[in-house]
């Protein structure tokens, strides 16, 4: 019987982009090789060009331990080493154009060869390692919507390769690469940081644009526009402007309401530069100027966040960053309205990999604090029903404390009143 392995789909390839410096990526592959024992390995592939898509986003772990932005392109290692050509390699990156390899750097034991022996030389590998760490993106969920039969390629895949290799198990690479991700070296912290940037001179432009009338897909224009003129060509995530009652969905990207005299906006949105994303949330009032009602939920957000961020450092938990603010909440009255969580990590994924609670330097991670009043909640103030507030911010774990690096995008009462006078 001829072994069909999943792990393996191959389509054209679209353009390729080496970012980072070429020894970064071989010093994570040479981390990779230490955590991984004798017995194991690990294969990565590139994500598939979707047909008709003008935005191409890489497998994360494959781009993070190559640098390799294109498809039909795969990684395999070990450190018990891999037969090619007669001889063993700890590292094989299989590749489809030669142009997408050539500026690689390569260890002693690293080579490249085409992606058409990668079957070949997989198969003859897999009998001999006892574990296989895997990130393959195609294993997705398919549904024949006809006979309504749900597909789970990855179930599919584990049931076979359990019937070819008995003995071999069989684990994702999210958690096991995720370990390196989670701190950001210097050269990752600075994109981010240019991500936020960018992101807040987007913001700033959308603030001045904002009045009455304008369409929500306006101010996520003029947002966009300013990721592409300073050259983050992809978004980290798909914009979030919610006006009027949009502002009460967390996760609401329609975009296409007319903003009303009166109304708050949140605009949660984040470049990707150079593949590595932020996440910034302002909240703004339309008119220009905040009610006394918005202004008294916008202080209190806004002075819980501020308090939350100054108690961030090396060493707290997660979960008391999330307590914290909780806590804050329920004390002044207002915790049944907070209806999402505080923080999560950012960085090649905008809800980035998290594979513990410590904070510790060299990570990043959000802070965003809302408030949200639906307008049929009588048990809400009045003054208060029908608008949602959030406010978030990316900030970096430092040796002694934090810092902010959406600093960049006014957050206080009077700045952005300010701002929002200079009008376009």
């Amino acid at each position: 019987m001829r072994k069909f392995l999943y792990l393996i789909l191959l389509l054209p390839s679209v353009g390729f982009a080496q970012i980072a410096s070429t020894d970064e990526y071989l010093s994570r592959r040479e981390k990779v090789l230490l955590m991984l024992d004798t017995s194991s390995a690990i294969v990565l592939k590139a994500i598939n060009a979707a047909p008709y898509a003008n935005e191409y986003i890489q497998e994360h772990n494959f781009y993070y331990l190559t640098g390799i932005n294109s498809a039909t392109n795969m990684l395999l290692m070990s450190p018990k080493g891999i037969k090619v050509g007669g001889k063993k390699k700890n590292t094989i990156i299989f590749y489809s154009e030669i142009d997408v390899v050539k500026n690689l750097q390569l260890g002693l034991n690293d080579t490249t060869v085409k992606v058409s022996e990668f079957k070949s030389i997989f198969t003859k590998f897999l009998p001999t390692i006892g574990k296989l760490y895997y990130s393959a993106p195609d294993l997705a969920l398919y549904n024949d919507w006809i006979s309504d039969k749900a597909f789970f390629m990855e179930r599919e895949m584990k049931a076979r390769m359990k019937n070819f290799y008995p003995k071999l198990k069989i684990e994702s690479a999210e958690f096991f690469v995720g370990k390196l991700r989670t701190i950001k070296s210097e050269q990752e912290i600075a994109y981010i940081r240019k991500a936020s940037d960018i992101t807040s001179d987007g913001l700033i432009a959308a603030m001045k644009l904002a009045k009455p009338g304008v369409w929500e897909y306006e101010l996520q224009a003029a947002i966009e526009y300013e990721y592409t003129r300073q050259g983050a060509m992809l978004r980290g995530f798909t914009s979030i402007i919610g006006s009027g009652l949009n502002s009460l969905i967390p996760h609401y990207s329609i975009n296409t309401r007319q903003t009303q005299t009166g109304d708050l906006v949140v605009m949660d949105v984040g470049a990707k530069y150079k593949g590595y994303s932020t996440d910034i949330t302002r909240t703004i009032p339309i008119s220009g100027k905040f009610t006394d009602a918005q202004k008294e939920i916008y202080a209190m957000v806004l002075k819980v966040q501020k308090d939350a961020i100054d108690i961030i450092k090396p060493g707290l938990l997660t979960d008391d960053l999330e307590k914290f603010v909780k806590d804050a909440f329920k004390k002044l009255g207002y915790g049944k309205f907070l209806i999402h969580g505080i923080s999560h990590p950012v960085g090649l994924d905008v809800h980035d990999v998290k594979t513990e609670q410590i904070l510790k330097p060299g990570m990043v991670i959000t802070v965003e604090p809302g408030l949200y009043f639906k307008p049929d909640d009588t048990t809400a103030p009045e003054k208060y029903r029908g608008f949602g507030i959030r406010i978030e911010d990316t900030i970096l774990i430092t040796e002694n404390g934090c810092e902010i690096l959406s600093k960049n995008a006014p957050k206080e009462i009077d700045d952005i009143e300010k701002l929002m006078k200079k009008k376009k």
